[in-house]
């Protein structure tokens, strides 16, 4: 990697002063996009057997399509040091993740996730957890408003490190850090709503921008009327929703006006992962575009167009696949052209 040494003492007062565009490009040099997240290893079924197996996990997935982007990425995550957690790690490091906020358990056994595909390529899911789970001593880094932060899925409102993931969000959101959440609520996780649903609805509040599905809020809040959907969204303090249905039409939601973006007709060969590939496309946009929190409300129709379209032609792409990051060969068509 090339690094560049910027002598800050040389650049002339009125122009650090007067052009605080230049500012900006300095620290946007070292951006960087940090995933907090679980990574488990997935095994995919059709008419119950085996086909497909790869690492996964909803942080994962996004970043994994992110640094095939070519944006740099990181992960906050913590593994099993067992076969399935060495072949998970090389998959990491052939595909440039940075795992070094990785914490490593010596027992137990890596997380599996089982997916069993429907006739319309839609999963239901099996979740098989480590044991003897302790608490992981992250090693988290200090955010800014150089790096974005994405974290969502159960990762974000698991019982046993809650305190550690709210109070790491919310002082990277302080510091200016870029915050984006997707609840990604499983059914096998409703016996547990009522002690996690406050958790959903906190990290709403310390996001920027909340990436839901209609499937959450049904099981989250009982409601599948986007109305209903956006106002309990104002009601716990968060500002932009995007809200996908499936087939139907994307729902953005602003403090100031409503979108609906439509989405592309395919038959999906796994819905597996499309959610995440839809916030790597979004955070891929967002990245590329230069957004920062502090310009959101100042977006116009044909920018955000830009970016949601984006991120529904990344989703698409993993959806005609088995896999749940994008295609090599899908890049170049995702790449926005400045």
């Amino acid at each position: 990697m090339i690094q560049t040494y910027i002598n800050f003492t040389q650049i002339p007062n009125n122009l650090w002063d007067e052009k605080s565009l230049y500012r900006e490009k300095i620290v946007n040099m070292n951006r960087k996009i940090i995933g907090l997240g679980e990574i488990v290893y997935d095994i995919f079924f059709k008419d119950n057997n085996p086909i497909e197996a790869r690492p996964g996990g909803a942080v994962l997935n996004m970043l994994i399509s992110l640094s095939r982007l070519g944006l740099p990425v990181s992960i906050i995550a913590d593994m099993v040091n067992d076969r399935v957690g060495k072949i998970i790690h090389d998959f990491l490091k052939e595909n440039k993740i940075d795992d070094s906020s990785i914490f490593w358990h010596q027992q137990g056994r890596s997380r599996l996730a089982l997916a069993f595909l429907n006739n319309c390529s839609d999963a239901d899911y099996l979740f098989y957890k480590m044991q003897h789970e302790v608490v992981p001593e992250f090693n988290f880094p200090k955010l800014n408003k150089t790096n974005f932060l994405l974290f969502g899925s159960y990762y974000a409102i698991k019982p046993l490190i809650r305190p550690l993931v709210k109070d790491f969000v919310h002082q990277s959101k302080q510091n200016g850090a870029f915050v984006l959440y997707d609840p990604n609520f499983r059914k096998s996780h409703v016996g547990i709503l009522e002690e996690v649903r406050p958790f959903i609805e906190e990290n709403i509040s310390l996001s920027h921008i909340t990436k839901a599905s209609i499937e959450d809020c049904e099981l989250i809040w009982k409601t599948n009327d986007k109305q209903q959907i956006h106002s309990i969204f104002k009601k716990l303090g968060g500002e932009y929703l995007i809200l996908t249905r499936a087939s139907k039409p994307v729902m953005l939601f602003t403090p100031l006006q409503t979108y609906e973006f439509a989405v592309n007709k395919i038959k999906p060969v796994s819905t597996v992962g499309a959610g995440d590939a839809f916030m790597a496309g979004l955070t891929y946009a967002l990245y590329e575009l230069e957004v920062v929190p502090t310009v959101l409300n100042s977006l116009d129709k044909t920018t955000w167009e830009t970016i949601i379209n984006t991120a529904i032609e990344t989703s698409t792409n993993v959806c005609l696949t088995y896999d749940n990051y994008i295609p090599m060969e899908a890049v170049q068509a995702i790449k926005i052209k400045k």
